[in-house]
């Protein structure tokens, strides 16, 4: 089954330029994966959780991972990091529309 920690989650999206809330992620759950077929999943992100520098994505952003085979084991790789264009569908958020295009994080202490 496909299963990653926030942590990951963060780090994948931190490999294409995203930043995830400095408070955390909801952890991911196993159903929150989707299945296109036996080699490929995504897993969409609502809008408002990631920033790519201090925007806010228009859209959610799907994390795509493929299987490969080294000739003894099967795993999960991650293949791709991006916003969904319109008319993509998706279960995760669009930004909400009190939510400013360009809102950098903010910190509490």
């Amino acid at each position: 089954m496909l299963s990653f920690t926030a942590e990951e989650i963060r780090e994948f999206l931190a490999d294409y330029g995203y930043t995830s809330n400095p408070e955390g992620l909801a952890q991911p759950f196993p159903v929150d994966f989707i299945s296109e077929n036996k080699t490929s999943a995504y897993l969409d992100v609502n809008a408002d959780a990631v920033r790519k520098g201090s925007e806010v994505p228009d859209r959610p952003v799907r994390i795509t991972f493929h299987v490969v085979f080294d000739g003894e084991f099967s795993r999960w790789k991650l293949e791709s990091v991006a916003e969904l264009t319109p008319g993509i569908d998706s279960r995760a958020l669009d930004r909400m529309p009190e939510t400013p295009k360009v809102s950098p994080w903010t910190y509490k202490k």
